[in-house]
């Protein structure tokens, strides 16, 4: 019966069935003293890619949360979450919005990526420029 049931619970994680979708409220960095400045400058801003080898930027969605995930973690936000879309690095994340609804991306993407973070007169700042 136990190996019945270790079976089970290995192919439920192997099926992706299994996997929990984050509860980014819960782990709103914003709330927390130590990223306040950071979430000042970033919150309620846009973000755009930028494809830098295209010199291609378009705009992802509004800023609303600053999260911490761990590397290998899933960050689909989707009802059937892709288990492929995993966090490359332990560290933090962006949570937008767009009509599409809320997801989240790499704080810091690797290249050919870079984000873009603007505010309402459309002055921007490189992500990796902000801490």
């Amino acid at each position: 019966m136990k190996k019945f049931l270790a079976i089970v619970v290995l192919g439920l994680l192997w099926s992706g069935s299994a996997y929990a979708k984050i509860d980014w409220q819960k782990r709103n960095l914003c709330e927390d003293k130590k990223y306040k400045s950071l979430c000042s400058k970033i919150v309620n801003k846009k973000l755009f890619g930028l494809n830098t080898i295209a010199n291609f930027k378009f705009e992802k969605g509004i800023i609303i949360s600053l999260i911490k995930v761990k590397k290998g973690e899933n960050i689909s936000l989707l009802n059937n979450p892709d288990p492929s879309y995993v966090a490359k690095y332990t560290g933090e994340y962006i949570v937008y919005k767009n009509v599409e609804g809320e997801f989240i991306t790499e704080f810091k993407p690797s290249k050919p990526m870079e984000h873009l973070i603007c505010d309402k007169s459309n002055n921007c700042l490189n992500a990796k420029k902000i801490k």
